[in-house]
């Protein structure tokens, strides 16, 4: 079965480029070609592609607002971004938004095509520039990871494992066989490690971070 693919690019020349292109695969298909977010929002939900190509920079509603879109619309849609943006800031706003590859537009044409293939196959391709934002990103967090837990007590792990349960000062209290003035001795402590101001945030940094 070939896998059918919908192009969002606003530019006509590089739109046709990629028709073309895939076009010639004999994986591929190309089920739709649109120049807007808007038409892509409109169209590519009927259409029902397996996989959307879709830039970034598109005139009125963007690419991530499209990814956002599709995403509510089609939940098993794979998305891959082919752009020209290579920071962190837009790759991790599609990854988030629910993209789940991300290409470089200066991508190799056999790249392009073999990173349709993947993603239709459950892969998560991405360009070698911002794979290694991927890579820094999470040993970044595996090392915040291993400070967290370096820095906080065990008993402090429990109290954040029980404000995660939804447990007050005294069901925590109970739940350890401490007093309540204890445990909010050992909640104030925590915010000063974690450089936080409340149980939500706590909660939300541990989380975060890996440690919970």
């Amino acid at each position: 079965m070939l896998i059918r693919v919908a192009i969002t690019e606003d530019n006509k020349e590089t739109l046709d480029g990629l028709s073309i292109l895939l076009s010639k695969a004999e994986t591929l298909k190309v089920a739709g070609c649109y120049r807007t977010g808007e038409s892509a929002l409109e169209e590519i939900p009927v259409i029902k592609p397996h996989v959307a190509l879709i830039d970034l920079g598109l005139p009125g509603i963007s690419g991530i607002d499209v990814i956002k879109g599709l995403k509510s619309k089609m939940p098993l849609l794979q998305m891959l971004v082919l752009t020209v943006h290579e920071d962190k800031e837009h790759l991790f706003t599609a990854l988030k938004a629910g993209a789940s590859g991300y290409l470089l537009k200066d991508s190799p044409p056999a790249e392009i095509i073999e990173s349709i293939e993947e993603i239709y196959n459950g892969g998560s391709p991405m360009s070698p520039k911002v794979a290694r934002y991927v890579i820094e990103y999470f040993n970044e967090m595996e090392l915040n990871r291993r400070k967290i837990e370096a820095v906080l007590t065990q008993r402090e792990k429990e109290i954040l494992n029980g404000i995660t349960d939804g447990l007050t000062n005294k069901r925590l209290a109970d739940r350890l066989y401490i007093s309540t003035h204890t445990v909010r001795t050992h909640i104030k402590n925590i915010y000063d490690k974690l450089h936080v101001h409340s149980k939500v945030e706590a909660v939300m940094k541990a989380k975060r971070e890996g440690v919970l």
